[in-house]
């Protein structure tokens, strides 16, 4: 037999379990509704029409904006930033005396400055600069 005092935990438990899911749900829904925007299908529809008149192939444009949204997301944030940059180098191989530099594909330079010129235009010129130290050439 259950006493008083376990009965009102047992609401109490009751009702924090029903909050944090419904607060799950309004977070999930807010965070979908926040990325799918005026502004954000424009910029996809531009990310995707530059990349079109480049002669590369294109994500749809509910891809583009789900992974995107208005900002950009991380990408555009910092795309110079030193952090980012020694990824970028670490992925290419050219990190450090251990790794082996290769010579990337100037295809992806140029999407990365099609991106940025859409998310992020007044970090282009940065991260052009850091581009203009990287070994490009016809890697396919």
């Amino acid at each position: 037999m259950m006493t008083v005092q376990e009965k009102s935990h047992t609401w109490v438990y009751v009702v924090i379990i029903v909050t944090i899911a419904a607060l799950m749900v309004a977070g999930v829904a807010l965070y979908d509704q926040g990325k799918n925007t005026r502004e954000a299908r424009a910029k996809a529809q531009e990310f995707i029409g530059k990349m079109e008149a480049a002669g590369y192939k294109t994500p749809s444009a509910a891809e583009v904006v789900s992974l995107f949204g208005a900002d950009g997301g991380a990408a555009a944030r910092n795309p110079d930033a030193a952090l980012l940059e020694a990824q970028y180098a670490s992925q290419l191989g050219t990190a450090g005396p251990a790794s082996r530099p290769i010579i990337l594909d100037s295809d992806f330079v140029h999407v990365a400055e099609i991106f940025l010129s859409v998310y992020a235009p007044q970090k282009l010129a940065g991260f052009q600069d850091f581009a203009r130290g990287l070994k490009l050439g016809d890697t396919q």
